[in-house]
């Protein structure tokens, strides 16, 4: 973890130095005064006047460590770092057990980039003083970024009280926390960090609550970005990372709300629109999800992974020709990515282009045998080719290789229905809706074949049940006509065939095979 903005830990000046003089009650009276003044006036930001103390006490031997200390810390806040680093090494030299000299010249080390002597000289102040909480915040901060977190814990358990009071403190804590999965611990630091006596900098909120999202505490996460959202002005940044957090805690309405609050801050932000888009998407809001990769694609058109997204959501909306176009594209640009040669398929597929299709399958699954949904696909695409046996070969296999699943059962009972083994057919609809009693397209088949055994009871309950589950289902309505008839229901047989003319549209077990290869679930 690297140092936020530059943060010193030195304890101010003025209390190290009272807590010597205090100490040293053979100094000479103005030496001693001059020392308390000049410590004052650092306190106060008066550099030179308190340069100019420091002097007078810098003549009495009895006092010259001392000077020298003060004199190298004003140096280090006028940014004259070599003058101040001789001074500090000239006061420990004078005197080994100088605190503040040895905190504020691992300081000056600390910004010159000698790490290993910074690191040195926090080791010593342990051994003057265990329970010094700046020089355990240095060496539990190198321990966190060498990612030895447990060390670092070791180090900062003694002063933890300390630490939970400072911004730099939490935030070596909440990374330590984070990567030991200690998802309680790190989530009580929220907690601390409210009650801090100074509001952080935003940027620092967003680190903290980046480490408590990713230690598990996303719930906490996501207060500490809104208190931080009603603290200050507005910015990309925290709107952009409060959306990152409420889609951890799958709250996607309001990470879209935040992605919005990003974008109209900074309306070129192609992470912003990618994931807006994508959770509208798992929102089922096509129609919103194609009108950010609209607008990333206008920004970055040769971009693949959104001519992926926008091809994608082409193909759920039945936007062919437009997704064949983007999905082609993107293809092309990433030839060795499976993900977006199989989405082309479906889109091929979906064209009623089965020979395309399958040949892009049959490429996959060269190099990619047990692959199950590959195989899955490739055996329903053979199906609509009326290849069975080819078919029902891949959908064993797919099934062999991952059991529980839905789509191969599905087109393995549709294999069998039209090589006329109805009760075969029938056998694996019902098994597959033992499993999964929602699935439309599994009760339409099967409410189908129990109509031709004369099964007219339980034909009727389960399409009655597929168009519950999908009423606008063409071949749903039209059987249930075809079963009320023979029932001799004429007037209701009659509405529900006029509800599914009303429905009808080209074939929908072709024209939505490309769905069922996106989502072998549906």
């Amino acid at each position: 973890m690297g140092r936020l903005g530059g943060a010193l830990l030195c304890f101010p000046l003025l209390f190290s130095l009272l807590i010597f003089l205090s100490a040293s009650v053979a100094l000479g009276e103005n030496s001693r005064d001059a020392l308390q003044k000049a410590a004052e006036l650092v306190d106060k930001g008066r550099l030179e006047e308190a340069d100019q103390q420091a002097r007078l006490a810098l003549k009495d031997p009895q006092t010259r460590a001392v000077a020298c200390s003060v004199l190298g810390t004003i140096r280090f806040q006028q940014k004259r770092l070599e003058e101040s680093a001789s001074l500090l090494q000239e006061a420990i030299r004078l005197n080994p057990h100088l605190l503040g000299a040895h905190l504020s010249l691992a300081e000056v080390y600390t910004l010159e980039g000698k790490r290993q002597r910074a690191l040195s000289l926090f080791r010593r102040v342990l051994t003057l003083d265990p329970s010094n909480t700046a020089a355990r915040l240095a060496l539990a901060r190198a321990e966190t970024e060498k990612e030895n977190y447990r060390e670092s814990l070791a180090l900062a358990k003694p002063v933890l009280p300390k630490l939970k009071q400072s911004p730099d403190g939490l935030l070596v804590l909440a990374t330590d926390f984070a990567k030991l999965q200690k998802t309680e611990a790190a989530a009580d630091l929220a907690q601390d960090w409210a009650r801090l006596d100074h509001i952080p900098p935003p940027q620092w909120s967003i680190k903290f609550a980046l480490l408590l999202a990713d230690g598990g505490a996303v719930s906490e996460a996501v207060e500490v970005l809104e208190r931080t959202k009603l603290a200050g002005p507005p910015s990309y940044e925290l709107a952009f990372n409060l959306a990152g957090a409420y889609a951890l805690k799958k709250d996607l309405a309001r990470a879209l709300e935040s992605y919005d609050g990003a974008l109209a801050l900074n309306s070129q932000s192609l992470p912003a629109l990618r994931q807006a888009a994508d959770i509208a998407e798992r929102r089922g809001e096509l129609e919103r999800s194609l009108s950010y990769w609209l607008r990333a694609k206008k920004l970055e058109p040769e971009d693949p992974e959104i001519l992926l997204g926008f091809g994608r959501v082409c193909l759920k909306m039945d936007l062919l020709e437009d997704a064949e176009t983007a999905l082609t594209k993107a293809a092309s640009l990433r030839p060795q990515d499976p993900q977006y040669q199989y989405t082309l398929a479906a889109a091929k597929t979906g064209k009623r282009e089965f020979e395309a299709a399958e040949g892009l399958l049959q490429s996959l699954l060269k190099t990619r045998q047990n692959d199950p949904q590959l195989q899955y696909a490739l055996g329903a695409v053979l199906y609509l080719e009326g290849h069975l046996k080819n078919a029902a070969a891949h959908l064993r296999e797919s099934v062999r290789l991952q059991p529980d699943q839905v789509g191969s059962y599905y087109y393995l009972a549709l294999v069998a229905r039209d090589q006329q083994d109805e009760p075969e057919a029938i056998r694996t609809l019902e098994q597959l809706l033992q499993r999964h009693p929602e699935h439309a397209s599994a009760r339409e088949a099967l409410g189908t074949l129990l109509m031709s055994e004369n099964h007219y009871a339980e034909a009727e309950r389960n399409l009655e049940e597929a168009i519950r589950l999908n009423p606008k289902s063409v071949k749903a309505n039209y059987q249930l006509g075809l079963l009320l008839a023979r029932m001799g229901k004429k007037n209701e047989a009659d509405k529900q065939l006029e509800i599914a003319k009303s429905l009808r549209k080209e074939d929908e077990e072709t024209s939505h095979l490309q769905l069922r290869l996106l989502d072998p679930n549906q």
